[in-house]
């Protein structure tokens, strides 16, 4: 809403003579946004440095067999951005500024099924809008060294597979091994974190990064709105990921990361116990991941059309993490359909395992859990027009949450994206 009472503001305030110049717009179904350029107004704000943006996403999720209850589900996500080129707005060389609000709002359809990886990517159990991201960075080198400071998400830049994008389930994003971590969640969507990230791109194709955040994302008390707190007892998390990137024209795409992660605080562990019968403390937790992507096949003379594909893996800490281990891949075809060549068709799969020591730790406790979760995804993204689409998605979550007493499930789901 600030984003867009900001913009209403200026095009207010722009030149009468801009819009009699502005060259006239495309029809409504060949906008990039539903809203165009404001009659050439969003054009002269992004010369000025001001670009902004509004989408709405929707997910309807119907389960049909299994999970805890069959049933319906709708879950919805509103994404302002404000994206500030200092360089053209004030004259700083080099430096942006970049806001990003979530809203969550609906019914989570993981209270259906209970698996560890969210058939929503962006379900939340709570409705609330909150700051996601808020940060300025600064580029030096030639641009090749970066340095971004604010509200951070690490999901942004870290452990990103490109080619699973597509996908709904949240399982084909950051890995469970990562998301599962820390005393709050780490700093990935909805939660982000306060914190600084550097990266370094020697060459066009390799690069380095490491970030240091907050070790408590959030608010653990409290899910609703933006919460900054930062103490001592926290901690901090540390990561780090080096990687090659080809990018698509230069041949194929092609890109291969490892990264690696830290908590500097203490967590009890899951399984030994001191003489007082209290979880022992551990000092620090961390966890490494790999992902490899890229185009297996091009077709002739079309840059943008064939088969890509992604394999991701990663580790956790067994002692303090309940997923030791998460391996995924997938295959996604863009235009696989004769005329229907921006259409993208994926199949996925990604299996958590849970460690050892947890599942004897639940054993003990007299509630055994199985060895590993099963996700299973088949997509097909329709893009309508440069600004709306529509996803049809098919999902089969063996062991949900790997509860024994939980069926094996399959969703049916269907999402929406309307940039305005």
């Amino acid at each position: 809403l600030l984003a867009i009472a900001c913009a209403f503001l200026l095009v207010r305030a722009g030149r009468a003579a801009g819009a009699e110049d502005a060259a006239p717009e495309p029809g409504w179904m060949e906008r990039a946004t539903l809203s165009g350029e404001w009659g050439g107004r969003g054009t002269e704000l992004a010369t000025q440095g001001f670009e902004f943006g509004l989408s709405l996403y929707g997910d309807v999720m119907f389960v049909v067999d299994g999970g805890l209850e069959r049933g319906t589900a709708f879950a919805g996500l509103l994404e302002p951005t404000l994206t500030v080129d200092l360089d053209r707005a004030l004259g700083w060389k080099n430096t942006t500024i970049f806001v990003h609000g979530i809203g969550t709002f609906g019914k989570d359809p993981t209270g259906l099924t209970g698996p560890l990886q969210a058939p929503s990517s962006f379900g939340n159990s709570v409705d609330t809008f909150s700051l996601f991201e808020a940060w300025i960075e600064r580029e030096f080198l030639d641009n090749s060294l970066s340095v971004r400071a604010g509200l951070y998400g690490v999901d942004t830049e870290f452990d990103v597979k490109e080619t699973a994008g597509v996908f709904i389930n949240g399982g084909f994003g950051t890995g469970i091994d990562l998301a599962q971590s820390g005393l709050n969640g780490p700093c990935i969507f909805p939660t982000s974190c306060l914190g600084i990230r550097v990266r370094y791109e020697p060459t066009t194709t390799r690069y380095f990064q490491i970030a240091v955040l907050d070790g408590v994302a959030g608010d653990p008390g409290n899910p609703k709105g933006t919460h900054i707190h930062l103490s001592h007892d926290d901690g901090v998390l540390v990561l780090g990921e080096a990687g090659f990137e080809r990018a698509a024209e230069q041949e194929r795409f092609l890109r291969a990361a490892v990264g690696a992660w830290h908590y500097t605080t203490t967590f009890d562990d899951l399984l030994e116990v001191d003489a007082a019968g209290q979880p022992v403390r551990r000092h620090g937790t961390q966890g490494v991941y790999a992902l490899l992507e890229g185009v297996l096949h091009r077709e002739p003379d079309r840059r943008t059309q064939g088969l890509s594909a992604f394999l991701s893996m990663g580790m956790a800490d067994k002692d303090v993490n309940p997923v030791r281990c998460t391996v995924g891949g997938g295959l996604a075809y863009t235009g696989l359909m004769p005329g229907r060549d921006e259409d993208v068709t994926a199949l996925g799969a990604s299996v958590a395992i849970n460690g050892d020591v947890f599942r004897k730790s639940r054993s003990l406790a007299g509630t055994p859990v199985d060895r590993r979760e099963v996700l299973v995804g088949l997509t097909h993204l329709l893009p309508l027009t440069p600004w709306a689409s529509v996803q049809l998605d098919a999902q089969y979550i063996g062991n949900p949450g790997t509860d024994p007493t939980v069926d094996d499930a399959l969703v049916i789901g269907l999402r929406f994206q309307i940039k305005f």
